[in-house]
């Protein structure tokens, strides 16, 4: 369907979707792994008893670098729930990006990821699999982006991907899930006048125009899981949003005063259980 077909879609959604979740949450794919734990932060930490992510049924896993397909059972298990909502919404097969690695920790010195350190974060493409890709493509990917470098919609920004968009954000595992400011503008204009309760876990972040960025709290199983502080009540399309469409203009707005002193970086020190974990690194 066209953009303008968007809203009655994803209104449609809104109201099938609770009763969608409730059917598929009543059994896990994935069985609690005995000895899985998280320790640490998100973009500071590593992980026990991960689990590899392989391309599936309806859904295929890109390969952005290598062993980056590993993660929490808990986010193996939202995955593939999520892929049995998208499919019982007739939408096309899922694209998978980056997870974690085995023991977590980083990437290395050439990615640009800060965080997927400790398996509880996942990257899913704007693209779909819908044809199924080819093991070229899954290893040279490319991205399809929603808005366009100055935050305005493609015509990509499809009533499919604002569903998917809603679909992730379900489950009541989901902390936060980073978006392309300019994304999380047009969902706000796209839900004017309906319940936008649900964009709250929806925060706009630069570099995320080609896929979100879906992030799990913490699981029971980890008590060394850092919890990440809790994101801004409300839906978050108003003040807070222009603050990251019209940076400077905000700014102007909200002079800080003359004696600010800016916040120093706290410096990271890995935690002593990772240390030894990413000994072991595969």
């Amino acid at each position: 369907m066209e953009f303008k077909n968007i809203k009655s879609a994803v209104v449609r959604t809104v109201k099938v979707v609770s009763t969608t979740a409730l059917l598929l949450g009543a059994t896990s794919i994935f069985s609690a792994h005995a000895q899985s734990e998280v320790i640490g932060e998100y973009a500071n930490g590593c992980v026990k008893g991960a689990v590899p992510l392989k391309s599936g049924t309806n859904y295929q896993v890109q390969v952005w670098g290598a062993g980056r397909n590993f993660g929490h059972p808990q986010l193996i298990d939202y995955i593939q729930k999520l892929v049995m909502k998208a499919k019982a919404h007739h939408l096309p097969d899922l694209l998978i990006g980056d997870l974690s690695r085995y023991n977590g920790g980083r990437f290395g010195a050439s990615s640009s990821h800060g965080s997927h350190q400790s398996g509880l974060d996942v990257d899913i493409s704007f693209d779909f699999a819908t044809p199924r890709k080819t093991a070229y493509e899954l290893s040279h990917p490319k991205d399809v982006y929603l808005v366009d470098g100055q935050n305005r919609k493609t015509s990509n920004f499809t009533n499919e991907r604002v569903a998917l968009i809603y679909l992730a954000a379900s489950d009541s595992r989901v902390e936060r899930i980073f978006v392309a400011p300019g994304i999380k503008k047009t969902l706000c204009d796209v839900y004017q006048g309906h319940d936008r309760s649900w964009l709250q876990k929806i925060r706009p972040w630069y570099g995320h125009r080609g896929h979100m960025h879906v992030r799990l709290g913490c699981p029971l199983d980890s008590p060394l899981c850092v919890k990440q502080a809790a994101a801004p009540k409300g839906d978050g399309c108003g003040d807070e949003l222009e603050s990251w469409l019209h940076p400077k203009e905000w700014a102007k707005a909200h002079p800080q005063p003359k004696n600010a002193k800016p916040t120093p970086r706290k410096k990271r020190v890995m935690y002593p259980q990772c240390r030894e974990l990413l000994v072991t690194r595969r």
